[in-house]
Formats: structure tokens, C-alpha cells, sequence
């Protein structure tokens, strides 16, 4: 998926605590997502983040130092983040499982974790409204 499809520059927060995991969703955004990636390590920094500026995009890790990934979107909402603004859990359970708790939370999808990255790319242009097709 060569260029990018951000056609104005859009922000990604991205709230996990593993840098590896950054390092690999910052990767993939590289290849062609043309977004600014945000990261917040814990569940204070992603209340900061969203209470200081806009998010077009929510990636929220499940297992964090200080709060079940599958409980924050609540709190960002609470914090600032825009009621229309796709939010994503990503976990590394199962896809049962992880939809479970996505839905449980109020996440408008999943990704789990290894991550694909042609599917992540196919799913970030969808919630990032370049893509009329489903993703998750």
C-alpha cells in the first residue's frame, strides 16, 4: 500500500506501554498511513493527551500499568475525547475475546496482536474515513 492515505494530517494516540509495540505500530504507520502517532504509556498520560488535543483515531492497548485498557475509553471520553472519534482495542487474546471486551467497553473494534500489517493498513484507512469497506 504505497503513499499515503492521510490526505491532511491526522493523529493516531496510541495508549500501550511496550515500546516494542510503539516501535511496530509507528513502523507500520511509516508504510503508509501518512498519520502523526501520539503515544501515551498509561491511562494518565492518555487523559493528558486527549485532554490537550485532537484525536482522530483511539488505539488502546488492554493491559496497562494503571488501568484495564478495556475500562480507559469511558474515562477519555470523560477527559475530552470526541463521542465520534473510532476507538480500538489491541490485545494480544484471542479474537473472541478480545471482541468481548471491546464491545464490553465501548471500543468500535479490535486488532489483536501479532498485528497484520496489510489488514492494520486496510483498517486504519477505513477508520480514518478513507475506506467505505469494514474494518476492525
Amino acid at each position: 500500500m504505497p503513499g499515503s492515505f492521510c490526505m491532511s494530517p491526522k493523529t493516531v494516540l496510541y495508549v500501550e506501554d511496550d515500546p516494542l509495540n510503539v516501535m511496530l505500530m509507528q513502523g507500520i504507520l511509516d508504510l503508509g498511513a501518512g498519520c502523526r502517532l501520539r503515544v501515551a504509556r498509561n491511562g494518565a498520560e492518555a487523559r493528558s493527551a486527549v485532554a490537550a488535543a485532537d484525536v482522530d483515531l483511539l488505539l488502546c492497548d488492554l493491559r496497562l500499568p494503571d488501568v484495564a485498557g478495556d475500562a480507559l475509553l469511558a474515562e477519555l471520553r470523560v477527559a475530552g475525547l470526541a463521542s465520534g472519534v473510532p476507538a480500538l482495542l489491541v490485545t494480544a487474546e484471542s479474537e473472541d475475546v478480545a471482541t468481548r471486551l471491546a464491545r464490553a467497553g465501548g471500543f468500535d473494534g479490535c486488532w489483536t496482536k501479532p498485528l497484520d500489517v496489510a489488514a492494520t493498513l486496510r483498517s486504519l484507512a477505513h477508520w480514518l474515513g478513507h475506506d467505505p469497506r469494514p474494518g476492525s
